[in-house]
C-alpha cells in the first residue's frame, strides 16, 4: 500500500508546480538580461575592435579580436544553456501540471492523442469510453509516442484476456508505481526529442519501415577493382614524381575514373540516408543511454524488459557512435572541393555506401527491439502514473481457478470526479448469472454497467481499477449500450442494437475457454412497448445459464417477474427520493426490483402536461 494519500500528493504536485513557475520566471528574466548583454556586447566588442585597428598597432587588434570573439561566443553558450534549462523546466512543470489534471479530471489540461486504429466495431471501446474525448486512454495516457498511445489502447481493448500476459505487465506496472522519477525523466526526455523533429524529417516509425525495406548491397568486387586501381595510381604517381618510369599513372586513373562512373548509381543519396539516420537516432540517443545507462536496483521486472537497452552484443550507444561516424563521412558530398580530392584519391564515397548497407540490415531488428519495448514501457509508465495519482486504487489479477466469477467492494468510475462519485458493492456467484437491473431515469444504471465493464478493462490491462477490493476470472466483454443508427449503412437504432445482441449471443453459444461478460443498456430501447417486452423476455430466458454473466438494463418493471421463472435471473435496483420538487439519488445498488418510477415527475417538474 502506497504511504501517501491522495490529497497529500495533489498538494506535492501544487507546490512543485508553483516552485517550477517560479524558476521559469527567474529564467527568463535572466535570458532578458543576457540578450541585452550580447546586444551590447556585440556592439561594444566590434567598437573595440574597430578602434585598436584603426589607432593600435596590429598585435593589439589581434589580440582584441580575439578577446571578442571568445568572449562573444561564451556568452552565446552560457544563453543558450539557459534557454535550454527553461524548455527543460517547462516541459517539467506541463508535466506536473497535466498530473494534477488527471487526478482531478480537468479535462482541458489533459492532453488527448487518439489511437491509430479504428475501434468502431469493437465490442465495448466506445460504450465504455475507453477511447475518445474525456475517455480512459485520455485519462491514463502520458505518452510521447503515437506507438505508445496505440500499445495502450491495445491493452485496454484486449478481446481475449490472456492471465500470463496481464501478470507480466502489471508487474512491471506496480514496480514503475514507486519509480515516478524514473517516468518523468523519461517522459522529459522523450518530450525534448520530439520538440526537435520538423515535418520534413522522418520519424522513428518511418526510419524502421525504411530500414526494414532496404536491400543489402554487396559491394566487394567494385571496392577490390578500385582499390587496387588507387594503391597503384599512388604508387606509379610516386614513382613518376621520382623520375623513375613515365606518366603511366594517367592510364591507370583513368581506367579508375571510368570505373568509379559506371558505379556512380550506387552512392547516389548516401549524404541523405546517412544523415536522416543520424540524426533520429542522436535525437532518440538521450532516451536510449538513459535506459542503457539507469541503475535499475531492485526492479528486477523492470531491469529484466529493458534488458535489450543495457545487456545486448552492441548496445544502442555504439550503433549511434557508428551512425555519426559514417554520416560524418558522407558529409564529404556537401562540399565539391573536398568530395574531388577524397574520392579521386580513393573510393570513399563507395566504401561508405557498403558500410550504410550493412549497418542499415544490422540496425533494423535492433530498432525494431529497441522500439517496441520504448511504446510498450511508455504504456507501462501510463498505467503507473495512472495508480500513482490514485493510491487508494488497488491491483488485482484475473483467477481462473475461482469459483465466483466476479466480486467487488468500493467500486467506483474513475472518469467520475472523487467528490462526486459513489462506490458500490457487488458478487456475481456464478458462470450464467444474470442481473436485471430495473430503476428510474437518471438513477444510475447506464453508469453502473459501464463502471462494471471499464474496471474489468482497466483489470485486463494490468492497470489498477477503482476498488478497495477486486476478484474477478478472465473475461470477455461485450457491450450494447451506447447503440447507434448507421446512415452509411442503411441501418436503424433498433436494427443496430439486434445485430449487436446477435453477435452477443454467437459468443455466449460457443465453446471458448473464456467467458463472456456482457452488459446491455435499455434493452429493445428502439420498438414500442409490446414487442420491446416479448423479445426481452425471450432474450434474457436465450442467456440464462450460458457461456457468460451479465447486466441487464431496463424500464420495463414486467421483466422483474422473469425471477421466478428464471433461476439464474435476480433483481437489482437504483432507487431516487422526491422531496417536494427536489428530486435526490443514491446511486446505490438495491436488491430487488424498483419500486418506482419518476418519468412523470420529470415532466410535471419541468411544466410539460402529465
Amino acid at each position: 500500500m502506497p504511504n501517501y494519500s491522495r490529497q497529500s500528493l495533489a498538494n506535492a504536485l501544487e507546490h512543485q508546480i508553483r516552485r517550477l513557475s517560479n524558476n521559469i520566471a527567474s529564467l527568463n528574466k535572466l535570458s532578458s538580461r543576457l540578450s541585452m548583454g550580447r546586444l551590447f556586447g556585440f556592439v561594444g566588442g566590434l567598437s573595440l575592435v574597430y578602434a585598436a585597428g584603426n589607432w593600435g598597432p596590429e598585435w593589439i587588434f589581434w589580440i582584441t579580436l580575439a578577446g571578442f570573439l571568445i568572449g562573444f561566443s561564451r556568452l552565446v553558450k552560457i544563453h543558450n544553456t539557459i534557454e535550454k534549462s527553461k524548455e527543460k523546466f517547462k516541459i517539467w512543470k506541463s508535466i506536473r501540471e497535466a498530473h494534477l489534471a488527471r487526478q482531478q479530471l480537468t479535462w482541458p489540461n489533459i492532453p488527448e492523442r487518439k489511437p491509430t486504429s479504428n475501434y468502431e466495431e469493437h465490442p465495448f471501446a466506445s460504450d465504455l469510453d475507453i477511447i475518445g474525448n474525456h475517455s480512459l486512454l485520455q485519462l491514463i495516457d502520458t505518452s510521447t509516442y503515437q506507438g505508445s498511445t496505440d500499445e495502450l489502447a491495445n491493452y485496454l481493448l484486449v478481446r481475449n484476456p490472456d492471465i500470463t500476459d496481464i501478470k507480466e505487465r502489471q508487474e512491471i506496472v506496480q514496480e514503475l508505481t514507486s519509480q515516478p522519477k524514473f517516468r518523468d525523466k523519461l517522459h522529459l526526455l522523450a518530450e525534448l526529442n520530439n520538440k526537435q523533429e520538423l515535418k520534413t524529417d522522418w520519424n522513428l516509425d518511418e526510419l524502421l519501415d525504411y530500414l526494414r525495406n532496404s536491400k543489402e548491397m554487396n559491394y566487394t568486387l567494385p571496392l577490390t577493382i578500385l582499390g587496387g586501381l588507387s594503391a597503384l595510381n599512388i604508387v606509379l604517381l610516386a614513382l613518376y614524381l621520382m623520375g623513375i618510369i613515365a606518366p603511366y599513372v594517367i592510364i591507370s586513373f583513368v581506367a579508375y575514373l571510368m570505373i568509379y562512373n559506371f558505379n556512380s548509381e550506387k552512392i547516389s543519396g548516401l549524404y541523405t540516408e546517412a544523415h536522416q539516420i543520424e540524426k533520429q537516432l542522436s535525437r532518440f540517443n538521450p532516451v536510449l543511454h538513459f535506459l542503457e545507462n539507469h541503475d535499475y536496483q531492485s526492479n528486477q521486472q523492470l531491469k529484466a524488459f529493458c534488458k535489450p537497452y543495457w545487456n545486448s552484443d552492441y548496445s544502442p550507444s555504439k550503433y549511434v557512435k557508428s551512425i555519426i561516424r559514417i554520416a560524418g563521412a558522407a558529409s564529404s558530398q556537401q562540399s565539391e572541393i573536398v568530395w574531388v580530392l577524397l574520392n579521386f584519391l580513393v573510393p570513399w564515397d563507395l566504401y561508405f555506401s557498403q558500410k550504410l548497407s550493412t549497418y542499415k540490415k544490422e540496425l533494423a531488428p535492433k530498432l525494431d527491439e529497441w522500439l517496441t519495448h520504448f511504446y510498450q514501457l511508455e504504456a507501462f509508465c501510463s498505467m503507473a502514473n495512472f495508480a500513482w495519482l490514485n493510491p487508494q486504487y488497488q491491483f488485482s489479477l484475473p483467477d481462473d481457478q475461482s469459483t465466483i466469477p466476479f466480486s467487488a467492494t468500493d467500486l467506483g468510475h474513475p472518469l467520475i470526479p472523487h467528490h462526486e462519485k459513489v462506490t458500490n458493492d457487488i458478487t456475481i456467484d456464478s458462470k450464467g448469472d444474470i442481473l436485471l437491473i430495473t430503476g428510474s431515469n437518471m438513477a444510475g444504471k447506464s453508469t453502473f454497467l459501464r463502471t462494471m465493464g471499464i474496471n474489468l478493462s482497466m483489470c485486463f490491462a494490468g492497470a489498477p481499477v477503482n476498488a478497495s477490493n477486486f476478484s474477478t476470472i478472465p473475461f470477455r466483454i461485450y457491450t450494447s449500450i451506447n447503440v447507434t443508427d448507421s446512415l452509411d449503412n442503411g441501418l436503424s437504432h433498433f436494427y443496430a442494437e439486434v445485430k449487436r445482441l446477435r453477435e452477443l449471443l454467437n459468443m455466449l453459444n460457443d465453446d471458448h475457454d473464456a467467458p463472456v461478460f456482457f452488459m446491455v443498456d435499455e434493452i429493445y430501447r428502439g420498438t414500442n412497448n409490446r414487442e420491446r417486452l416479448q423479445g426481452s423476455e425471450a432474450f434474457l430466458k436465450n442467456v440464462a445459464g450460458k457461456n457468460g454473466v451479465g447486466l441487464v438494463s431496463t424500464h420495463d418493471l414486467e421483466l422483474a417477474q422473469l425471477e421466478d421463472t428464471i433461476p439464474e435471473l435476480s433483481n437489482w435496483h437504483f432507487a431516487e427520493t422526491i422531496e417536494g420538487n427536489k428530486m435526490s439519488f443514491e446511486y446505490k445498488l438495491k436488491p430487488g426490483p424498483c419500486p418506482s418510477t419518476n418519468a412523470l415527475k420529470i415532466m410535471e417538474m419541468e411544466g410539460l402536461p402529465t
